[in-house]
Parts: C-alpha cells; structure tokens; sequence
C-alpha cells in the first residue's frame, strides 16, 4: 500500500515539474551593467548575444580582452588560431617563435626585418617608410619568412591606417587577390564548407531587396564558420528585424539555418530559457523554426515571474524598462533607460516623455512628422531596440525581463485569436536603409502600445510581463508628406469580480424596479378608477418602467463609479485598476439608456402636470349691504397666478447650482480626479506650457466627479433652502398654504380620475373681502389664538391633504363641465349673441356650479356622497398608494409633507436632479467641456420650465375657469 501511495505521489510531482516547465517557463535573466567597465573582470569581455561577462578562454595563455570589451583577442607575441569547427567557442592563441611577431591580421606570426622596418610597441612591424605598404604575405595568401615594405603605387594608395597595405587581400576588390567565392558585401570567401553552407542556405530563398541581398550571406558566413563573430550574428539578427521577421524571406530564413544548428549543439541553451541559444542573438521570443514551437502564447502573456510590487505611492512607483541598442552593423551600443524617451517618435520635453513609465499612468502621445526628415540617419539612425524590465527578485539578484514585441504585420498577430500570436524581441522605430516595401520606401513604427496587466486574483501590484504591440507602415519620403505616429501606455486587469457584481446589482435592482413598476401601474389604474387592465395600463406600466430602469441603471453606475474612483485614486499597493475600453463601451451605454429612459419620465411629468384638474373653491359669501350678492373674484384671479408662479419652482436654485458645479470642476480643480493617472491632487495644471504629463480623461472617472459634485452641492443647497431659507426667510410652499387660508380660497386639484389632493383654505374669520383694518384685526386674532384652527376638521391644523374619490363624485365633476365643452367644441349649439359671448356665459355657469357642488361635497351636504379624514397606513406612505378603493365615499388622507407639490417642479426634484446631471455628463461625455456642457444643460432646462409653464397656464386657465389674461 505504502509503495503504491508512494509511486502515486512520484507522479503527481512529475506532472506538476511537467506543469511548472510548460505553464511557468521563466524569461528573465541576469543583468549585466555593461556601461560600468568594473562589471566584466579583466579576463572577460561582454557577449552581446549571451548578454553576460564571459571568459576570454582563459585556460589558454595570450586570450585578453579587446579595448572595447565586447570581443576577445590575442595579445602580442600570438597569434589566432581559427578552427574550422563550426563551434563558436574555439578560439586558439598560439605563441608566436622567438623573433617573430604577430602579423597586422592577427593571425600568423613573420619575422621583422630592421632594415626595412621597426617592431611598434603593440609589437607588430611598421614599415620604415611612411609611404610604403608592409607586406606580410603572397599573392595566394601565404606568410613571407619576413616582412617587406614597397612604396604604394597606382593605382594602389596606402598604406592604409588599419592594415598597413595598399590592399586588403580579404575583400574583392583586388585583381590580386585569389578569391574562391566573393560576396555582394565584398567579403572574400575561401572556406569550402562555408561555401557549400551558403549555396545549400541560398537554395530556394526568394531575392530581396539588394540591401539585404549584399549583407545577408556575408552575415550568415560570418555568423555560422567564424570563431566566434558575434557581430556578425548581430547584423543578420537585424536584417531579419527589416524583414519583419518572415521566415520565407532571405535574412529570416538565415537566420533559422543557423539558429537551428546551433540548436544542435550540445549545451546551447542559455539562461534555462528553451529558445535562447549560446552565442546567438535571442530575437524570437519563441523559436523561428515554425514546426517547433518552444512556448505558448499563453506561457508569455501570463509570466508571473516579476516580483516588484508596483505601487501609486512610495517606492516602485516607475518601470525600470533597460533598452539595449545596436546599430546597423552589429555593433552593441549600450543600454539606456525608456525613460530618456528614446523609444517615442513625437518630440516633446522629456518630463513629458518620461510620464510614459510612471505606474498607472495612461499614456498617449500622437504627432505628425514630416517623412521627408525619415532619410536623416543623424535624426533618425539606424538603431535596433531591445526593451527590457528591470526588477530585483527576493533574493536581491537584479534581474531583466524581456518584453515580447507583437508586430501587427507579422503573419496572424493582427487577429484577436492570441494563440496564433508571435512574439520577438528586437525592433526599429525607422528603417530608411532596407528598401524592402520597394525603392525608396522607408518603414517607419506608425504605432506602439506597451500593455500592462495586473495579476487576479492575487494582485497587490504585480504584474504579468508587460508586452509591446507595434504597427509599421512605409511611405515614400521623396513625396512631401507628413504621417502619423503614436505611443500609448495602457493597463488592465482581469474585471470578471467587478463585471459579476455590476450584472448582479443592476439585475437584482432591475427586477425590484419591475415589480415596483408593477405595483406603480396598479396604484395608477386603481387611481384612474380602472376596473380592469387595459391598453392604458400597460402604456403606463411601461412609462413606469422606464422610469424606475432610468434610476436603477443611474444609481448603479454612479455607485459603480464612486467605488472606482475612491479606490483607484486612493490606492497605495494597486489591486483595481480602471475599467477597459470594453467596459467603459458598457458604462456608457446603460448611462446613455438612463438618459433615454429619464427624458421619456421628465416629459411624462410635464405632460401629467399639465393636464391635471385644479378649480379654485372660493368661499367668500355675498356682504349683506350687496344688493347684487356678487363677491369678487379678484382673489381667486390672485390664488390662479401664485399657483401659475409656483408651477416651476424647484427646491434649488438651479443657476446657483450649474455655477457652483463649475467653479469645483474648473476653478477648484476637481476634474483633475477625472484624470487617468494615480495622482489625487486637485490643482494639476492642463495649460500646455507645463512640463507635466496630462493624461487624458477616463468616462468613468469624470462621470463620478461631476455627478458627486453635482449632488453634493444640490444636498446642501436642500439642506440650506429646507433647514435654513424656508424656516426662517421664505417657504413658498407654506406661504402658498396660508395665502389661501387668508384669501379664503381652497385649491382641489385631480392628478388622476380619482386622486389628487386638496389645499383647505377655508378663512377662519368667514370672510376675507375686507378693508386693511379688518384685515390687519382678523390676523392679531389668530396670532392670538382667538380664532379657531385653520385645519379642515374641527380643532385641526392639518390643511393639506391627499384625497381619494368614488366614480360618483367624478361622474358628478365630469358632468360640470361637459356644457362648457360642448360650446367649446360647438361654439353655436349654446345661447349667446356670439360664441364668444356663450362660452363666457357656460363658463361662468360651470364656475357657480363647481364652486356650489365642492362647497356642498366639504360640508357634508350631499346626502349620497360624503368624505372621511384618515391617516395613511405606514406601508400606503412608503410604496405612495392606497389599500383601500373609495366605493362610495371619499377619503381625505392627512398629508403633511404637502405632497401636493408632486404636480409641481418642487415636488419632483430627484427626477429633476438626475436628468440634470445625466444630461450635463452625456454631453461632457461627447464634447468633453464642462463649460459648454453647462451651457447647453442650462438651455435645455430652462426650455423644458418654459414649455412646463406654458402647457400648465393654459390648463390652469381651463380648468378653473380663469382667464388667462389674468395669468401674468
């Protein structure tokens, strides 16, 4: 049992060695600081393909370090012995016989004659004669026993500062020279296996451009055979790099023949990286042999091997991204740091550039350049770029991370399918030397975007390996033109948490806003005093829909919003970053149906509030010295314009608010917070003569800052107008109320068939047509206490009240009015000299009746229909409906909080609220300007309380039967 257990558990380990190997294949490798001479010791020399100090074989005695550090050679007195072993670690240095010293070529030893030359103190000969060649050699390439030195003649110049000679017997530009094969890059090629390597190489590979076609086998010879010619597996690395890296083409396809046999070799891996192999430039993230692939997609975008927790604050707070440069011709050229900006076309100051890097910060920069400068090699040189993150692992060894690079014109990258990505590592951002889109084309990077992405669910600040997408296109620089270039820095995150909990909330808030819609259309129908459901209903169930969706989708993502903005911003290690573009696409949508739904709910209110029925009750009677018994109607007219005042009248001032909203935003600098970066300073300056990085804006983040500071202000401003202003300065609401008690008018409003509410204005001195003295008397009265209360019952205050009628009641309201109808509709069906005439005459008419019938109704004079005052169940106050249908008498319902005024601006403020603020963000949204946004937010609103008053003067005119000349 025990060894089965056992042998169960030996697989389980191989499986996960297995696992670890293929899903966790680490990519970083050690750093080297090449630019410090102290980093390689004095027996080393830097291996820019191996990217690591490396001895110069020092078992063999003469093997020093070259002046530049990046090669080794022998020192005087030896020289170098080439093998022709395709192995590019054997370097041989041989002592040279006593009395001999090394040749000019380092590569075999000649004895130096004193007459005709001297022994330099790198103890090589140098002829006597500053105008002769030393010559070392026959013409077929043998060493003479000794130097001679013959004066250069035409039409051979010399002797050259580098050899010496007058010609250089290793390149094909000599008749002298016996030269087995000669190549296009004037390299003379003499070894047979490199010839017969390069003809098999060369075999079916299509012609490239002739900058290519010169270089690349010249390269290919130098990088397979030579021992070891780093520089030369450098060039044809880059030479794949203007290719594009495609394989079927002459560099690329080089390159693989020589990756692939040194693959064979033993111990070629490098750095326990699969594709990184010795002494060969690492340019395929994955290797170039297509049928042989090392790594997964998956394996690179999701490396978790950095182990530096970023952070908004503190420290690791920038990339450390190491940018490793070549030029052209192989040459190494250093490191230097992303920062310096030299990666980003666009020019621009350098803070600006560096703003690039700083951890969280969204980045774009886009310009326009002038291709004509593309040709400049001292603007644009030649250069090829490895980017590398830097970092320090836990145990303290600096380390670098290559970045993978995804060339959008290599093969399937430009899919969204990330399983046939290929990703490399080195690029240029100009080559205006390859040709290769066709005769002067210069290929230029049109775009680069690095991506980073946070690690979920662990987080914390780390990260997966950042990876840098690039575009390049070409253009002809002969044709002035300018084209477009960019470089952007983006972040992500696996949202799924955050998706889940948005779809959760707006469902589970959807649902509730459903059923509370349905009950809303119910409470409607019974108000209506519908029996059954009918296309109304269902017409309003929609409304309501609407309505409560248009809240649900507002409030969820504002909250949504809120909680980004206050954790994002506040954030020290980093575990939320910003929504993506395919969230924010979400966002913006469910804000735009909340702004659709709303509109539909505002004109529905406007509608609703224009078309409800209000008379004015006066109870004046006739003065016993009238001998006409006529009372006046001037008050009632003065109770008809404060309601027609009043109509529009909201709990905010609304100029007051859209002027606040921008002096926080603008002034006080709040919109900052909107910014896509992790700063939470309120004063970051936006004027372009700033050498601060501005990002741009983020939807989510400016639709929560502007929505806060547009409900904060609207709170306080009901907190001051409720607490402070009504209480102590003027209430109109209340003053309303009480004009009407002085007036002796009460206000009997329907928003529905059979629901609205009633204002009892009652005098209790019976009469308010009086002179100023009695008057001025009747108040000291009340002031008093002297008079009775104001209230509709007996010892009540309580003068407001919701009320709920039976269908005998509005048949009996309905029936007033239908003559005044009639004559409206048929102006000649009536009496009167002209239908002018009959209409006033019904008018008056339908007044006398109305005004007789209510006063009859709240005096409990109707024998068949009667009224009772209750107080509303708590649950009828808190879901705005009532339990229990008025079959044949009505209810008064106490009303104290004047819930009148939901046929008024005053009594509707949230929906107000939310369709000011969801109308000021969509428009910010599609101009992004606060100041425009609030001018446009100020011209819709005050169009919409025009049309508001305007509907509702004239409804107020009909249906209390005042002129509206007296509506001022």
């Amino acid at each position: 049992m025990m060894k089965y257990l056992t042998s169960i558990l030996n697989s389980f380990c191989l499986v996960i060695l297995l696992l670890n190997k293929v899903c966790c294949q680490p990519f970083s490798y050690p750093f080297v600081d090449n630019s410090i001479t102290s980093t390689c010791s004095s027996t080393q020399y830097f291996n820019t393909a191996n990217q690591r100090c490396e001895e110069c074989i020092a078992a063999i005695n003469g093997t020093t370090p070259g002046s530049t550090g990046l090669e080794c050679q022998c020192t005087s007195g030896y020289r170098r012995s080439v093998s022709s072993s395709t192995d590019l670690s054997t370097f041989l240095c041989e002592l040279c016989a006593p009395g001999e010293v090394t040749s000019s070529d380092g590569t075999g030893c000649i004895t130096c004659d004193a007459t005709v030359a001297t022994v330099t103190s790198s103890g090589q000969c140098q002829c006597l004669s500053a105008t002769s060649a030393l010559i070392e050699r026959y013409d077929n390439g043998t060493l003479l026993d000794a130097v001679q030195c013959s004066p250069c003649t035409e039409p051979y110049t010399g002797p050259g500062s580098d050899t010496g000679t007058c010609v250089a017997c290793d390149t094909c530009s000599s008749s002298l020279c016996d030269c087995t094969d000669c190549l296009n890059d004037d390299v003379c090629l003499n070894n047979a296996n490199a010839i017969s390597a390069l003809s098999t190489a060369l075999a079916g590979l299509p012609s490239s451009e002739a900058y290519i076609d010169n270089r690349a086998p010249a390269a290919y010879v130098g990088c397979y055979y030579a021992s070891p010619n780093i520089t030369a597996c450098q060039v044809l690395s880059n030479l794949c790099v203007l290719e594009l890296y495609d394989t079927n083409q002459r560099a690329c396809a080089l390159y693989a023949d020589v990756y692939l046999e040194k693959t064979n070799q033993p111990n070629s891996q490098l750095n326990n990286i699969d594709s990184w192999i010795l002494n060969m430039p690492w340019i395929f993230y994955d290797s170039p042999i297509s049928n042989n692939p090392v790594f997964t997609t998956e394996d690179i975008l999701n490396s978790n091997e950095i182990t530096t927790s970023f952070s908004f604050r503190g420290t690791d707070t920038v990339f450390d991204f190491v940018v490793m440069k070549y030029d052209v011709n192989g040459v190494y050229l250093g490191w230097e740091l992303a920062t310096t900006g030299l990666l980003q076309l666009c020019p621009d100051r350098p803070s600006v550039k560096s703003a690039a890097f700083v951890f969280g910060t969204t980045y774009s920069s886009t310009c326009n350049l002038e291709s004509a400068t593309f040709t400049d090699t001292n603007l644009y040189p030649s250069t090829f770029y490895e980017m590398n993150l830097r970092y320090t692992d836990t145990d303290n060894n600096v380390l670098l991370f290559p970045v993978p690079v995804l060339i959008t014109n290599l093969g399937t990258n430009s899919d969204s399918n990330t399983a046939t990505w290929t990703f490399v590592k080195r690029f240029f951002l100009i080559d205006s030397l390859s040709q290769i889109r066709g005769a002067g084309m210069v290929q230029y990077v049109s775009d680069m975007r690095l991506q980073v992405t946070l690690q979920t669910p662990t987080g914390n600040g780390h990260i997966y390996g950042p990876y840098l997408t690039i575009t390049y296109s070409d253009v002809d620089p002969s044709i002035a033109s300018t084209v477009s270039t960019s470089f952007s820095v983006s972040y992500a995150m696996n949202m799924f948490n955050q998706e889940e909990g948005l779809k959760i909330s707006l469902a589970v808030l959807g649902s509730l806003a459903l059923l509370y819609s349905f009950m809303e259309a119910s409470s409607w129908r019974r108000r209506q005093g519908l029996q059954y459901v009918d296309g109304s209903s269902i017409l309003m169930f929609l409304y309501f829909a609407l309505s409560n969706l248009a809240n649900v989708f507002f409030i969820v993502m504002l909250g949504y919003a809120t909680v980004t903005l206050f954790f994002y911003k506040g954030q020290g290690t980093v575990t939320l970053l910003l929504p993506d573009a395919n969230q924010e696409d979400i966002f913006v949508i469910f804000i735009s149906l909340a702004f659709a739904f709303k509109t539909i709910e505002i004109l529905g209110i406007i509608i609703m509030q224009s078309i409800a029925d209000i008379f004015l009750l006066d109870w004046e009677r006739p003065h016993l010295r009238d001998g006409d018994a006529k009372v006046s109607i001037w008050r009632t007219y003065f109770i008809a314009n404060e309601w027609n005042e009043i109509q529009t009248f909201r709990k905010i001032s609304f100029n007051f608010q859209l002027f606040a909203v921008l002096l926080f935003l603008e002034v006080v600098g709040f919109k900052s917070l909107a910014l896509e970066n992790s700063s939470s300073a309120l004063d970051q300056t936006t004027g372009s003569s700033t050498d601060q990085y501005i990002p741009v804006y983020n939807s989510t983040l400016r639709f929560a800052v502007s929505s806060l500071v547009f409900i904060v202000i609207d709170i306080l401003q009901v907190i001051y107008f409720v607490g402070i202003h009504e209480r102590f300065i003027q209430d109109k609401i209340r003053e309303f109320v009480d004009l009407c008690s002085v007036s002796n008018v009460s206000v009997f409003i329907l928003a529905n068939r059979n629901y609205g509410y009633y204002i009892h204005g009652r005098s209790v001195h019976g009469k308010a047509d009086t002179d100023m003295m009695d008057m001025n008397n009747m108040l000291r009265k009340e002031e008093e206490n002297l008079t009775s209360a104001r209230g509709l019952e007996a010892g009540s205050e309580q003068q407001t009240f919701a009320i709920a009628v039976p269908y005998l009641f509005r048949a009996q309201f309905d029936k007033v009015y239908q003559p005044l109808e009639l004559v409206r509709s048929q102006p000649a069906a009536r009496g009167g000299n002209t239908a002018q005439d009959s209409q006033a005459n019904e008018s008056v008419r339908a007044y006398t009746t109305m005004k007789n019938f209510l006063a009859s109704f709240l005096d409990h004079s109707l024998r068949d229909l009667d009224f009772y005052v209750k107080e509303k169940l708590f649950l009828e106050s808190i879901l705005d409906m009532e339990f229990q249908d008025p079959i044949n008498n009505a209810f008064f319902y106490n009303d104290r909080g004047n819930s009148f005024t939901n046929v008024l601006f005053y009594g509707r403020e949230f929906a107000l609220l939310t369709f000011d603020i969801l109308l000021f963000n969509i428009i910010d949204y599609s101009v992004q300007n606060y100041l425009l946004a609030a001018i446009i937010t100020f011209i819709v609103v005050r169009f919409l309380a025009i049309l508001r008053q305007s509907f509702s003067r004239s409804n107020l005119a009909k249906k209390t039967l005042v002129d509206k000349r007296f509506l001022v």
